[in-house]
């Protein structure tokens, strides 16, 4: 299997991942508004779940975006420089920076993962490291794919 193949595929599987947590989202929202408004009883977990969802959901969405190259930007860089070479040359420098930023992130998400992992969340009793665990499983996923990019003999942006 090449690098790019399972790029691909961990694209795919953490596309897979949050889309089924932006729906376990919803339904989360939706249980505890029913539960709040009309049984008048606010599930304990209902600020702690929702967030550790979200952030998980965001994180691994992250991914897929940077693989897709679908992250929001203002694309002025055609507007201002003219030759596709520069263009082409910008991009792997940002595609750089990018991979190296990613990493050191990764690296201090793991840190606090693990000075993190001895305490508990208060209304679901669980390790708080599982929560910062998102940022550097995100960050290696997103710094997967920005290798990807630096590896593809394609264009970039």
């Amino acid at each position: 299997m090449t690098f790019s193949r399972l790029a691909t595929r961990v694209s795919n599987l953490s596309l897979a991942v949050a889309a089924g947590g932006a729906a376990a989202l919803a339904a989360l929202v939706i249980y505890t508004v029913f539960m709040r408004w009309v049984v008048g009883q606010t599930p304990n977990w209902a600020e702690e779940l929702p967030r550790l969802v979200l952030i998980w959901t965001a994180l691994l969405g992250s991914i897929t975006c940077t693989h897709r190259r679908s992250h929001l930007n203002a694309g002025l860089l055609p507007l201002i420089v003219r030759s596709a070479d520069v263009r082409r040359t910008i991009g792997k420098v940002t595609d750089i920076v990018l991979l190296v930023m990613l990493l050191m992130l990764a690296k201090a998400g793991w840190d606090l993962t693990l000075v993190t992992m001895s305490m508990t969340t208060t209304a679901l009793k669980m390790p708080v490291g599982f929560l910062y665990l998102s940022v550097p499983v995100g960050c290696v996923g997103m710094a997967l794919m920005q290798l990807q990019h630096l590896l593809s003999s394609g264009d970039t942006p």
